[in-house]
């Protein structure tokens, strides 16, 4: 069954095209990567002097979002420095959901 996983993160405007380039060199080719992956979004919505970030990952099992987390709690959240430079404020813990249905 597939596993949704959901996480949001605050940059300043003025940061938030180097955060996306961050995003765009380190993590996405990360998740592309990584055995279960099944797709990945990058969102951002800014607000004046302040821009949200959302990102949607697609697992093809929590087993296979617990390897690419690689730790027990797959839903802590814990950026690099270079991440933490950039954000402002970001949840802590990640959210998942099972996909029980899906139509196009």
């Amino acid at each position: 069954m597939t596993t949704v996983r959901i996480w949001r993160g605050v940059t300043l405007t003025a940061k938030s095209e180097q955060y996306l380039e961050y995003l765009n060199k380190v993590v996405v080719p990360a998740c592309q990567i990584a055995e279960g992956n099944e797709g990945l979004f990058v969102m951002k919505e800014c607000q004046g002097e302040l821009t949200h970030f959302l990102l949607l990952t697609l697992w093809a099992s929590s087993e296979a979002l617990a390897k690419y987390t690689g730790t027990a709690d797959d839903d802590v959240v814990n950026p690099t420095p270079e991440e933490r430079n950039m954000l402002l404020a970001f949840e802590s813990t990640a959210r998942h959901y099972q996909v029980v249905k899906s139509a196009t």
